[in-house]
């Protein structure tokens, strides 16, 4: 379960908390971590061809130009950049969507990420307060900054989840475009997990299901999600009980991936060294997203370990990887180790959608 904090009704139904990536290194025998990319397609793929590339193997593809969901164009502003939200998203401003806010990355610098966070929040706060009276929802969302301020100032949680109104991150882009000083941009404001079938009609049609999830397997969709950030956005690594197709929309984003029995070997090592037995690999909870957990499964993932050859040193790792543009997917076999994370420039929008099926 996620944790969750209350919040004022009716704001929200429950209140919880340039292009570049880490350079590919080769194995040596001092490398811990092999790198290499993920098998690709370009263009269209059909079902019988995806089959006998990935689906039948279990082996993760990467779909290059594989779609064009409207929601790319229809939710976002053209091609010019940064990428902004447009009218069809404002006009659901009130929809209610599940919400992550990450105000520090590590506890060794939680004092310091805790005031930026605060002073961000302050900043985007006396913003909305003073748009016009018109600003749909304004005095609700600085209600709700209140709360997220006193979560942080008491340091509840480093890593808030929430239910909130669609209007926030809108409002919380808009703001980011206005402000000059890029410290002062909102960050790690992250739409995460929110299910598809559960945004109003005129937004869902817009990500119809794609024909592979629907005829590769039986034709089961588990869940899907929506995925809308303010870079920086993260996933630790985890994996699914489903198999995956992981759409982008805007923005790119970076996946890492491990094979079943390896991604395994990983995790239970980091919880091993933390002495933590008892956190899930497949919930986005706060041992995951924040914390010694977050950063031993990032190094064992994302970071180089030339530097550690000690007796405790983590298994050697082949992992692959795919940098995903818009209009680009990637089939996440069952039970694959992966991690995500944005490659854009922080505080602007990056966004995807996903399905897992059967």
């Amino acid at each position: 379960m996620r944790r969750r904090f209350q919040a004022i009704a009716p704001l929200t139904r429950h209140l919880e908390p340039r292009r570049r990536i880490t350079p590919v290194h080769y194995a040596s025998r001092h490398d811990a971590c092999r790198v290499q990319p993920v098998t690709a397609t370009q263009g269209s793929t059909g079902v019988d061809e995806f089959r006998l590339l990935a689906w039948e193997p279990a082996v993760p593809v990467h779909l290059r130009g594989f779609h064009n969901l409207p929601a790319m164009k229809t939710w976002f502003t053209g091609p010019k950049e940064p990428v902004a939200f447009g009218d069809k998203l404002a006009s659901s401003a009130d929809a209610i969507v599940s919400y992550e806010l990450l105000t520090s990355s590590s506890s060794r610098d939680g004092e310091y990420a805790s005031a930026s966070s605060i002073s961000r929040l302050r900043g985007f706060q006396a913003w909305l307060k003073s748009q016009p009276t018109g600003n749909k929802d304004g005095h609700l969302l600085c209600a709700l900054i209140d709360h997220l301020l006193a979560s942080v100032e008491s340091d509840q949680s480093r890593f808030l989840q929430f239910d909130a109104p669609l209007n926030l991150i809108i409002q919380a882009s808009r703001y980011n475009q206005d402000a000059g000083n890029s410290s002062h941009r909102i960050k790690k404001l992250y739409v995460a997990q929110s299910d598809i079938r559960s945004l109003p009609p005129a937004l869902a049609e817009d990500l119809p299901v794609p024909e592979l999830v629907r005829r590769a397997g039986k034709g089961d969709i588990y869940s899907s999600s929506i995925w809308l950030g303010l870079q920086p956005t993260y996933t630790p690594l985890h994996r699914d009980p489903n198999p995956n197709v992981f759409c982008q929309l805007a923005g790119s984003k970076a996946v890492r991936l491990l094979r079943p029995r390896a991604g395994l070997s990983v995790f239970q090592d980091v919880r091993r060294r933390l002495g933590t037995l008892d956190s899930s690999s497949r919930l986005r909870g706060s041992e995951m997203m924040d914390g010694p957990e977050r950063e031993g499964l990032h190094r064992a993932v994302w970071v180089d370990d030339d530097d550690d050859h000690s007796d405790n040193a983590l298994p050697e790792r082949e992992i692959w990887q795919a940098v995903l543009d818009p209009g680009d997917a990637l089939f996440i076999p069952q039970g694959w180790w992966h991690s995500v994370r944005s490659v854009g420039r922080e505080a602007e929008l990056n966004a995807s959608a996903n399905w897992w099926f059967r």
